[in-house]
């Protein structure tokens, strides 16, 4: 009996069940928020896991170098593409990509347009497929795990500067990260230019045929961020896991709060620690947390109903009324009924509270539907 290793250069392996993952109620709100996300991409809940668990997903354009306010934006995306134009210098890409990613984060979507459209992956050309034999006993033992390596393909194509993510309890990490690093890339381009970017790569061991449960994935998780306290990838999935599985065991908070800090771009940890600001009355910080995820250029309902929340708390009607509104309108039809009416009932509430005389800021209704 052999035991596989495979490469996922973009997710891991799905093994969840393959329909989008509507949930039945009560779930949590962090589980309707991901079951969301994955009917508005039309892809399993699984696969919106495993491709969120790797802190914004294999091979993509720098993370913004700065923030930027929305009147901001059009005039760093039109520097962004004179440079372009031109014969740009690696650190000029570099910047160039990180002001692109941040126009488009601050919600200019003629930014993010050009981003999927200039922006071109890498495409491996050698090596890289890993099919390592490993000792019979540990198959026997049941053993599953995980590799991250987080590594950059420059604009030569070659893979460099890798460091271990997650290391797994599995002997050949260094002889998997040494197959990884002579395997050779069409490297990124932006524009046509070819791009040295970060890559993080998932190797994970199976033996063959296997399918863990619910209850093995979220033991695995577990392990996971215990033996690999700074990894964003172990803390989102365990984060995840509880959010569908064990929404109110106490380490929950603490899991979504961790993934946050080490994934900030996630925009699902940062939704669900804005979501418990709100039900902790701390409306301000939850509308700074909930920003960046807000500002994505395709809107989320779960999102925008954070927002509202918070906005319905700091007494600003107008706005609450918006976001709260457009989550109603963005709910898709086959949506559980009950969450329907609940997110129509927020509504209508949000409606009578604004149109009363003026009151001291509060928020009710604005519990995890479980």
């Amino acid at each position: 009996m052999r035991l596989g290793l495979y490469l996922l250069s973009l997710l891991l392996v799905s093994t969840g069940c393959t329909h989008h993952g509507i949930p039945k109620l009560p779930a949590s709100h962090g589980h309707l928020s991901l079951a969301m996300e994955g009917l508005l991409e039309e892809k399993s809940l699984e696969r919106v896991m495993d491709g969120m668990a790797t802190n914004g997903g294999a091979g993509t354009p720098d993370e913004p170098s700065v923030e930027l306010e929305p009147e901001q934006a059009p005039a760093v995306f039109d520097e962004v593409v004179r440079v372009l134009k031109g014969t740009p210098t690696q650190e000029e890409l570099k910047r160039a990509s990180a002001d692109l990613a941040a126009a488009c984060e601050a919600g200019l979507h003629e930014a993010c347009a050009f981003q999927r459209e200039a922006f071109v992956r890498p495409e491996r050309i050698s090596g890289g497929m890993f099919v390592s034999p490993h000792p019979v006993e540990l198959v026997e033992r049941g053993m599953f795990a995980l590799l991250i390596f987080r590594c950059q393909i420059d604009a030569q194509g070659q893979v460099r500067d890798c460091t271990v993510v997650e290391g797994g309890p599995l002997e050949g990490t260094q002889r998997a990260l040494k197959e990884l690093q002579a395997s050779r890339y069409r490297p990124a381009t932006l524009a046509g230019h070819p791009l040295s970017i970060p890559y993080t790569f998932n190797l994970r061991f199976l033996p063959p045929n296997a399918e863990l449960s619910q209850e093995e994935e979220l033991a695995w998780a577990r392990q996971r961020v215990s033996q690999n306290p700074q990894s964003a990838p172990a803390w989102t999935t365990f984060a995840m896991r509880l959010a569908l599985q064990s929404p109110q065991e106490p380490r929950y908070p603490q899991a979504v709060a961790r993934a946050h800090a080490l994934a900030p771009r996630s925009w699902w940890a940062a939704t669900e620690v804005a979501w418990q600001q709100v039900q902790a009355g701390q409306y301000a910080v939850a509308l700074i947390t909930v920003r960046p995820p807000l500002r994505r250029e395709r809107a989320h309902p779960y999102v925008l109903e954070t927002a509202a929340a918070a906005y319905f708390g700091l007494g600003q009607c107008k706005e609450a009324l918006a976001e709260q509104a457009r989550a109603v309108g963005l709910l898709p039809k086959e949506w559980p009924q009950p969450e329907q009416e609940r997110f129509q009932s927020k509504l209508k509430e949000i409606q009578a509270a604004c149109a009363a005389p003026p009151a001291a800021p509060h928020v009710s209704a604005a519990l995890d539907p479980r």
